[in-house]
């Protein structure tokens, strides 16, 4: 299967099964950045480590096939990957039968 992970948006919306995160203090429905900020808070990120999840932090990233290492930064997101795709008019077919 390909990599189809598309990356979120942190205002974009996630909806979850209850039992999904229940270490996590969010609720069932959240915004990606309300999950990233729980995610902060349970494993006890302070500054600078808190970067992780908007700036980033400074690295160096030895990638596959590459010749050297690279700098950059690195932070931490949230990425969704689609079921396989199904038409809008099967639920709706599937009302009608």
């Amino acid at each position: 299967m390909e990599n189809e992970f598309q990356r979120l948006h942190h205002h974009e919306v996630v909806s979850v099964n209850s039992e999904t995160l229940e270490s996590f203090e969010v609720a069932t429905t959240f915004k990606v950045i309300q999950l990233l900020q729980a995610i902060k808070e349970l494993v006890g990120l302070e500054s600078p480590e808190s970067s992780l999840f908007d700036a980033g932090i400074d690295c160096e990233v030895l990638r596959f096939r590459a010749n050297s290492w690279r700098k950059g930064k690195v932070r931490l997101t949230l990425e969704f990957c689609p079921d396989k795709d199904e038409s809008p008019l099967e639920d709706f077919n599937e009302g009608n039968n």
